[in-house]
């Protein structure tokens, strides 16, 4: 009986066996993880750390390769290597994870923390000319060049001097009303004083281009002209409409010692008095300051007048201790303050100039820099 017993014992365990076979379940699969295959879940532990759903459908791209590769369906993990943890998976979502490790910005989204470059100061470059055109009154058949063509021809030829040279603000002498017609036709200038004076009082008038400067203040000084006759030579402040930069223009004609007309230096030196008084004054606005003229004297004029003013002149020289005026050709001047920088300068004597005018037309470039914009 204790034998019978035994053996029914053991035939029951075998059926109980069999039976656990039979309902074990991915029977298929498990056949396959014996065979070595590379479709392995993910590990436990990496589905206890992510905070989102499933992983979808694994794709056919290449997996992640190299050391610390997460880890995931379709991915290969070498021969005797365990599955590191997988890194969390961010839920579809638009709101931001949530974690207690403060933010830290990419190089690439990170604020500027550093002040902004400071905006360079405006500035501004221009051609200045001092131009004597020889007064329409001295090419008449009784002036000293009758020779020569009239005034309103010669105020022509000066038009196509001025779109040649590129003149952007010009200091006229002995510019006569005819010739300032031709000129105001022929030109994109506005002129002061023009013709809004005696008609004489035009001679001396400064002429800028219209679609380049702004008039903003008009003035004239009276200056002591033949045997200290008062002319009125104007200096006018003009904004330049590119920079907003404004600049002082003067322009000036000193009497010349002349056959009709003799021992004029006195009138000169008080003519020079003048203007060396309006140079400071004007200077002390802190504006850039330009004087242009045919002064009737070369080495002594720029002598008392740098002396006395500080100003500089476009074709050169020094007065620092002793007056050191190089050798100036010419009675016509063009003078900037301090501060102001001459880029280049010529004496214009080409054959055009020798039959417009008994004078070189003398051509300055100039260059202003503004103060630094406001913070």
């Amino acid at each position: 009986m204790p034998r019978r017993t035994a053996l029914l014992a053991t035939i029951g365990i075998l059926a109980v066996v069999a039976v656990a076979v039979r309902v074990l379940p991915g029977d298929a699969d498990h056949r396959g993880r014996l065979a070595g295959s590379t479709t392995d879940a993910v590990p436990s532990v990496a589905a206890q750390a992510s905070s989102g759903p499933a992983p979808a459908t694994p794709t056919t791209s290449p997996p992640a390769t190299g050391p610390g590769a997460p880890v995931g369906t379709g991915q290969t993990l070498a021969p005797g290597t365990s599955a590191p943890a997988a890194p969390p998976t961010t839920p579809a979502s638009s709101s931001p994870p949530t974690s207690s490790a403060p933010d830290t910005a990419s190089p690439s989204t990170a604020p500027a923390t550093g002040t902004p470059a400071p905006l360079p100061a405006p500035s501004l470059d221009f051609v200045l000319s001092s131009f004597n055109v020889l007064g329409a009154s001295h090419t008449t058949t009784t002036g000293k060049r009758p020779d020569m063509a009239s005034g309103p021809v010669r105020a022509a030829r000066a038009a196509e001097l001025i779109r040649r040279d590129g003149a952007d603000v010009v200091g006229f002498q002995e510019l006569q009303a005819g010739q300032l017609t031709t000129l105001e036709a022929e030109t994109d200038l506005d002129f002061y004083p023009g013709l809004s004076m005696r008609r004489q009082d035009s001679e001396n008038s400064i002429g800028w281009r219209r679609q380049e400067w702004a008039p903003v203040e008009l003035h004239t000084v009276r200056i002591p002209y033949f045997d200290g006759s008062p002319r009125a030579m104007p200096y006018v402040r003009l904004r330049s409409l590119s920079s907003g930069l404004e600049v002082w223009f003067g322009n000036f004609h000193n009497p010349a010692d002349t056959a009709t007309y003799h021992h004029q230096q006195r009138y000169r030196t008080e003519a020079t008095s003048i203007e060396i008084t309006l140079a400071n004054r004007l200077r002390s606005t802190g504006i850039p300051v330009f004087f242009t003229g045919d002064m009737n004297e070369r080495a002594s004029y720029f002598c008392r007048f740098t002396a006395r003013t500080g100003m500089v002149a476009a074709r050169g020289g020094s007065h620092h201790g002793a007056c050191r005026p190089g050798r100036p050709r010419a009675v016509d001047w063009v003078f900037g303050s301090p501060g102001v920088e001459f880029t280049g300068y010529r004496e214009d004597r080409s054959h055009l100039v020798d039959i417009t005018t008994d004078h070189p037309v003398l051509l300055a470039r100039a260059h202003v820099e503004g103060p630094p914009p406001a913070d």
